[in-house]
């Protein structure tokens, strides 16, 4: 049966078996897997859409081999997204290619509309412009706290999926959680722009690297360039996001666009943060919410989705007879997934802080790009994931 969006009044008037908190990929993913077993599951989020979201808008094809597995495919065809296949690695004056296994480019402006819907084709209710906080969670269920404008609701669920982005207000609400920040933590932005600079090659990403931070750009589906960047505090104090940006850009050989300093920039609170423990007593925590390690190229999506579908099967059993086991197996479960590879990311990222490495580096590989295949392949390969419904 059929979901569909509710209001605020609505999600108070029973029990959910899941209250799914944050639309973003995760959350819309993991709400539609659960409501695909059966669950009674509201999905939640403080945002109107459609709205903008910090982020690259690649999926990598892991990223793609999670969708295939999760009969979504069709998304890229419905939002004619252009395939991807290669980097343009910057680093001052030198400058690599580097193949990558085809993956494509969607905006989250459009992505997460879509995955919100297919989350309600599966079942699960959708509450936006809601936000949400943590009463308690005792013996049988968790109470929350709704608020929608000058509307303030309580409401009950067996299950609690936290889905709520790198602020993680969850997880310093519910006890015995602790959100932790790492030192040197970059800050994440992003803006888009139309304007498309010459000698730019679509079905690229273009990174330039810098003394203070890393600049993706990606042209996705309606033409317009997604420029995403991960920045130091430090730099963007002394200079502000666009001019941090600008700066980065123009120290690289890639095409230079132009009013870099003057689009609209948004900002994330930092980017390498953990939740610590991943799960508490009827509560789970998933994609940025229980961490994350800066990405490079689409990682962050894949780990998303892949995150999504596999806490799933878990909450809904959680909901239907809880054991005080489940939190321990959806860390276990999280940690198979995507320790490994977020390992790597992170010794990826901070070699990108010697400039003198970086540019040693992408001079080599920009004569022998065959080196980074391997870790290409190891980072692209698909997630196995376990229990999808079906």
């Amino acid at each position: 049966m059929a979901g569909r969006k509710i209001s605020i009044h609505d999600a108070c008037r029973d029990i959910w078996d899941i209250v799914v908190i944050g639309a973003g990929v995760s959350g819309s993913i993991a709400a539609r897997e659960a409501a695909r077993l059966g669950s009674r599951v509201l999905l939640v989020d403080k945002a109107v859409f459609p709205r903008r979201k910090v982020c690259g808008c690649f999926l990598n094809a892991n990223a793609l081999a999670t969708l295939a597995q999760l009969d979504l495919t069709h998304l890229l065809v419905a939002g004619d997204a252009p395939p991807v296949r290669g980097v343009f690695v910057s680093a001052g004056r030198r400058q690599a290619y580097l193949p990558l296994p085809t993956g494509a480019a969607l905006s989250r402006h459009w992505l997460d509309v879509q995955l919100s819907d297919e989350a309600m084709a599966a079942g699960a209710s959708l509450l936006l412009g809601t936000e949400v906080h943590l009463l308690d969670n005792d013996v049988e269920r968790c109470r929350l706290r709704l608020i929608c404008g000058d509307n303030d609701v309580e409401i009950s669920t067996r299950i609690v999926v936290a889905a709520d982005g790198l602020t993680g207000g969850i997880a310093r609400e519910t006890p015995g959680c602790t959100r932790v920040i790492q030192s040197h933590s970059r800050i994440g932005v992003s803006a888009a722009t139309t304007f498309v600079p010459k000698g730019y090659k679509p079905g690229t990403i273009q990174m330039a690297i810098g003394r203070d931070g890393y600049v993706g750009s990606l042209q996705v589906e309606d033409g317009h360039i997604e420029i995403a960047a991960s920045l130091d505090p430090a730099a963007i104090r002394r200079s502000g996001l666009g001019g941090t940006v600008q700066r980065i850009l123009q120290q690289s050989a890639l095409p230079r666009f132009e009013g870099v300093g003057e689009l609209k920039w948004q900002g994330t609170p930092p980017l390498s943060c953990q939740t610590l423990p991943a799960a508490g007593h009827r509560i789970f925590f998933v994609g940025d919410a229980a961490g994350y390690i800066e990405p490079f190229t689409g990682e962050g999506m894949a780990w998303a989705l892949a995150s999504g579908a596999s806490v799933a099967p878990i909450a809904h059993q959680a909901a239907r007879n809880y054991s005080k086991d489940l939190p321990g197996r959806w860390i276990a479960e999280r940690k198979r997934l995507l320790r490994g590879r977020m390992r790597l990311c992170r010794l990826v990222t901070r070699s990108l802080r010697n400039q003198r490495l970086t540019e040693l580096n992408v001079t080599l590989l920009g004569h022998l790009p065959f080196l980074a295949r391997p870790f290409i392949l190891w980072l692209n390969r698909p997630h196995i994931l376990t229990s999808v419904p079906r």
